[in-house]
This record gives structure tokens, sequence and C-alpha cells, in this order.
């Protein structure tokens, strides 16, 4: 029920106390059916979040397990791809990392920076236009981390820039990592066999219209 006083009367959006004979009939009607509804899906998130856990757990498991089988050392960050016997069902598991980079990358601009001035100055006007992209930021102060990742993938034999890259490589931790679990069941009857998302989205489940009608009964 909405929420109360000690003397029974109901609290509006601004906690302000309206006695009970005032409510209308109607929002009283849309009250027990609000709450009952979001009680009903709170439950189904308690519900998939301990289901969620428990098959997280249960692929780590078997991940574990099956290093542990071959004397392998293996730490499977990458992503996962889970069939069964007859292939027609699958998993998949990504993990998705956001990295970033800590104070020493100011260090890496200072390092190239002099690299540039002392080996390269006007010689190769196209690579001091990708260094500089590769420092720029947007409106929000960010650096683009993408342009940066490229500069390691440039192959200069020179200590200096060598010094620099090291550097890079050293100020990148991973801010945040998320994992995505997708499942997957193949589609018989149809001689292509496509694949049918098997769907945890609430939005997107699709709800017969009958199973709808004999729930308003």
């Amino acid at each position: 029920m909405a929420q109360k006083d000690k003397q029974g009367n109901w609290l509006d959006s601004k906690g302000r106390p309206v006695p009970e004979e005032y409510i209308r009939p109607e929002d009283k009607k849309k009250d027990k059916l609000v709450e009952s509804i979001i009680k009903k899906v709170q439950k189904l998130s308690d519900k998939l979040a301990s289901e969620k856990a428990d098959i997280v757990g249960s692929i780590e498991k078997y991940l574990k397990e099956l290093a542990k089988d071959n004397k392998v050392r293996e730490g499977w960050k990458g992503n996962i791809l889970l069939y069964n016997f007859s292939q027609n069902l699958c998993i998949e598991r990504r993990i998705d990392e956001t990295i970033s980079f800590d104070e020493r990358l100011q260090m890496v601009k200072t390092t190239i920076d002099k690299w540039i001035n002392d080996k390269l100055k006007d010689t190769d006007p196209t690579l001091s236009k990708v260094i500089a992209q590769a420092f720029s930021v947007d409106k929000q102060g960010r650096i683009n981390t993408a342009m940066l990742l490229k500069l390691k993938r440039i192959d200069i034999q020179d200590h200096e820039w060598k010094k620099a890259m090291q550097l890079l490589d050293d100020s990148i931790f991973v801010k945040s990592s998320k994992m995505a679990l997708r499942f997957r069941s193949k589609n018989t009857d149809v001689p292509e066999g496509g694949w049918n998302e098997i769907s945890l989205n609430f939005n997107d489940i699709q709800v017969d219209a009958e199973e709808v009608k004999n729930a308003e009964q």
C-alpha cells in the first residue's frame, strides 16, 4: 500500500498527509496495481540475480577444471563460446574491459614531444598529426583511448620512442570490467538452421496474445 503516517493518512509525493476518505477509488485501485506488479518484478529481479550468479559460477568452475585437467595455467579473460555435443545450443561469455591511464601518461606525452623535437621535427608531418590527435581530448576532457593504443602499433626503432611506449604500457590500468552472457538455440525448423537468441531482457520477451487474455481472467 501507499506510504502512510501514524494516523493512517496517505502520504502524497511531497509527503503531505491525505485522509483516506479523500482518496479516489480509482487512485486506490491504481496504487494496489502498481505495488502488486513492482513487488512481483522485484522478486523476479532477485531471482534473476541469484540464477545469474549460479550460471556464472558453473561456467567458471568448468573452465577452471578444464585448465586443470589439461595442466594449463589459464586466466580465461577472453571471450568464450561453449556448445553442447549436438552444437544446437550455445553459451557466449564476453568480458568487456574499459581501460584508462594513470598519471604516467603525462610523462609519455613529454617524452614523445621531446622525441618529435629532437628526431622528427618537420620531416614527417603526418606522423606528427597522428600523435597530436592521440593526445587530444574531447569536450568532456576525455582522452581518445583508441588513438593512444594505435601509437603502440607504429614500428619505430628508436630508444626514446620505445621508452615512451613502455611508459604508455605501464600507465594502462583496467578501469572497469563487465561480463555479458548470451544464450542461443539453433532453429531446426528451417534447413539453414539459423540461431535464435534466448532473451532475458524483459522487454524483448514476446508474449502470446492468448496468454495475456488468460491473465486478464
